[in-house]
Order: structure tokens, then sequence, then C-alpha cells
């Protein structure tokens, strides 16, 4: 005689196929986008982002494109 199937039982099935879908799509991706070096310039204006953005200063999308446009 068999188990009866709980709650419990469904979400860890679903939390297992979520995360194997997860790596599937991180293969792909990783398959299909080619790698490609940074200089060391590139790493230092990422890592400058990256603060800024934990420090909650941004700008929106729309006004980066202005300034890029504008040089």
């Amino acid at each position: 005689m068999s188990r009866p199937v709980t709650l419990k039982m469904v979400y860890r099935e679903v939390k297992i196929i979520k995360q194997i879908l997860e790596e599937l799509a991180e293969r792909s991706l990783v398959n299909v986008i080619p790698e490609e070096e940074i200089s060391r310039e590139e790493w230092r204006e990422l890592q400058a982002t990256e603060v800024e953005l934990k420090k909650g200063e941004y700008i929106p999308l729309e006004e980066a494109e202005k300034k890029l446009k504008a040089r």
C-alpha cells in the first residue's frame, strides 16, 4: 500500500524540479553566450557600479542611455 501524498512532498518535488531547470538554463546560456575577456578598467567599473547599487545610488536606464548617446 502506498503512502498518501502530502503537500510537503509536492513542495519538495517542485523545489527539485526548479533547481534542475535553473541548472539547465544556466548551462544552456553558458553554451550559447560566448565568453569574452574584459580589461582591468572594465572590472574596476563593474566593481564601482556594484558598490553604487548596494548604496542605492543609481540612475534610471533612460538617463544612462542618454548619457551614452551623448558620448
